[in-house]
């Protein structure tokens, strides 16, 4: 390490570097000019690293920085992942080390070069090891940026202007232009993981004004347009050495960006523009996992056109390129649907929850920055969203319902209970965990129920009702005692009470009171099945008496208020149709019509069987009256 004298930092910057022998001439700082080098290095012989470095503290720092890349690539390539991982923190510690050094003088043009070219690496190894972009990264990149300006004399812009300013100054010595594009395809990288794909175009434009005002040439605002005429300059061969050079970069950005815009494209139904942009990813080189996604993407996009061969051929690439995926099973699974393929479909589902039932291994670290650091995890609307093994497991179960495999679909809804239940989802009453994310995801309570259903189908109903007691005993003290309905959110109590309110959510108590009341009318069902008709009628009447809990809140005047106020007690009704209720107490009064109605007829039939006709025909004017046309209705409880 080179000790500074005490004094050199009370020095102007230009007598410091003068002092350590790497002054610059003006003449030598001109845009489009190298630094003068040294005699005998004659650019025949030279690679990256091998020249004699300048004297002074700046060629021992370049030294440095060679010496910690050469150290990286001999790790790279003949060490084992933990002997890898054990240097790529040395050397990412050497660098950041490094760094601050630089960083630590004001800045200059003439060592930009070298400090642009040490935060690169050090950028390169930091995103690798966290393996994934962070903010710390973004900042060392915007100071980076300042101290460009700085050095230039520019004035700061804001932050979304900085790279506008540095590439619109007309004094930007050659040296500094590869490392400053390496820095772009940082920034692009980074922003295409935070789904910024208009930002990057926005710079590539900015980059490229130059280039396109010399040739005459316009620019277009599409992003794989503008990465396939991106010319990042060439390494001078005496220039510091790098971990990864700015063309690297410029094609996992390529890469990247078509696999992103194919997948967009395809969510919004755009199909040949998907269909392109995917093919483009496909031609290029990626890595294993990433291409089985491609291959996956494709397969979808092509099933969607109405091509149900071809995109079966593209789902068996993806499964050769990575058998362990589960996005190509489950595409594969829809396809067969979709061609009827019954068996087919089914086995596709059982694989997938083979392939999820693995625990997933860690992903090593990747150097340098690639394709897979880029691709973030699949949103639940997205092509390639396979879920959970849960998810797997109830869909699994729900199409051998639908397709009248009931026996099978019974043992597949037990086997998903005791996985929820082994894995300690349930604990606690965590009622609001979805098996796979998104707000039309079943919930926990409602797998009960819907295994509950199931085990009645094939008369299994001793177990439907050990079911429906485990449910209920998790729910039951959440049941509130009087709920109200009205144009706003579900209300523990009347408009005007006094009372407080029980709980932050309501609509939480609504759900528990809509569970609770299934799994009554399901084990009066059951008992139904078993012969026990008097405790049929008392689960059909309990079932009742919780949803009947459930009270219209009608809008009505305040004649006293300037304001309309809520109130089911008094004042002059102002009747609201159905269409100006909001959707969350839209669906819950049209499932609770359907409850009374369906609970009403069941316990209609049980008051046949009993010989009681006169109630009996009651409980059937009352169901048809609550619900109209509900002896038409199919469904999950009818």
């Amino acid at each position: 390490m080179c000790e500074l004298p005490s004094r050199a930092f009370s020095l102007p910057v230009e007598s410091w570097l003068s002092l350590s022998g790497v002054r610059a001439s003006r003449q030598d700082l001109r845009p489009g000019r190298s630094p003068r080098q040294p005699p005998g290095s004659g650019r025949g012989s030279m690679s990256p690293g091998s020249v004699p470095a300048p004297a002074g503290c700046l060629g021992l720092w370049r030294e440095e920085n060679d010496a910690l890349v050469r150290q990286w690539r001999v790790a790279a390539q003949d060490s084992g992942r933990r002997q890898q991982l054990q240097a790529a923190h040395r050397v990412l510690e050497g660098l950041r080390g490094l760094l601050h050094k630089l960083q630590g003088l004001p800045s200059a043009l003439s060592a930009l070069p070298l400090e642009l070219t040490v935060l690169g690496n050090t950028l390169t190894l930091g995103v690798g090891l966290a393996q994934q972009f962070m903010k710390d990264h973004a900042l060392d990149i915007k100071r980076g940026l300042e101290r460009v300006l700085n050095a230039q004399g520019v004035p700061l812009p804001p932050s979304e202007d900085l790279w506008k300013a540095i590439f619109q100054s007309p004094f930007i010595p050659s040296e500094m232009l590869p490392p400053l594009h390496r820095l772009v395809g940082l920034q692009g990288a980074l922003w295409l993981t935070d789904n910024r794909p208009r930002d990057l175009a926005i710079l590539l434009c900015t980059v490229m004004s130059n280039q396109c005002k010399e040739s005459g040439t316009g620019l277009t605002e599409d992003l794989l347009s503008l990465l396939s005429v991106w010319d990042p300059p060439f390494e001078e061969l005496d220039a510091p050495m790098t971990l990864q050079d700015a063309r690297d970069l410029r094609n996992v950005l390529l890469r990247t960006a078509a696999f992103h815009q194919g997948l967009h494209e395809l969510h919004v139904g755009n199909l040949p523009l998907a269909l392109s942009s995917l093919q483009r990813a496909a031609l290029s080189l990626c890595p294993r996992p990433v291409l089985a996604l491609v291959y996956t993407a494709l397969g979808a996009c092509l099933r969607k056109m109405g091509h149900p061969q071809r995109a079966l051929l593209h789902l068996l690439e993806a499964l050769k390129a990575d058998p362990g995926q589960g996005p190509p099973l489950l595409e594969a699974a829809r396809l067969y649907r979709q061609l009827g393929h019954i068996t087919a479909e089914l086995d596709c589902l059982k694989l997938l929850v083979e392939a999820l039932s693995i625990p997933p291994t860690s992903r090593p670290p990747l150097f340098p920055v690639g394709v897979e650091l880029l691709i973030t995890p699949p949103s639940p609307a997205s092509s390639l969203y396979c879920g959970t093994q849960s998810y797997a497991r109830h869909l699994l179960a729900s199409r051998c319902l639908q397709t009248g495999r009931n026996e099978e679909a019974a043992e597949q809804y037990l086997d998903l209970l005791a996985l929820l239940l082994d894995g300690s989802v349930f604990q606690g009453m965590q009622r609001s965990v979805f098996l796979y994310g998104g707000s039309q995801a079943p919930r926990v309570p409602e797998v009960f129920l819907e295994t509950a259903a199931a085990l009645i189908t094939v008369s299994r109903f001793q177990d439907s009702l050990t079911v429906c007691e485990e449910l209920l005993s998790r729910i039951s003290l959440l049941v509130p005692q009087k709920l109200w309905l009205g144009q706003g959110r579900p209300s523990l109590r009347p408009a005007l009470s006094p009372l407080p309110l029980l709980s932050e959510n309501p609509s939480e108590h609504l759900s528990c009171l809509l569970w609770s009341s299934a799994a009554h009318l399901l084990q009066g069902q059951a008992h139904s099945g078993l012969g026990a008709r008097r405790k049929a009628l008392e689960e059909f009447t309990r079932c009742l008496e919780l949803v009947f809990r459930v009270q219209p809140m009608d809008r009505v005047v305040d004649q006293g208020a300037s304001r309309d106020v809520d109130q089911s007690l008094s004042g002059e009704i102002i009747s609201s149709s159905e269409d100006e209720l909001p959707p969350e107490i839209y669906l819950p009064m049209k499932i609770l019509q359907r409850l009374k109605a369906v609970t009403l007829i069941s316990r209609g039939l049980e008051w046949v069987a009993e010989g009681q006709e006169a109630r009996a025909l009651q409980d059937f004017l009352l169901g048809v009256q609550v619900c109209p046309g509900v002896l038409s209705l199919q469904g999950k409880w009818g």
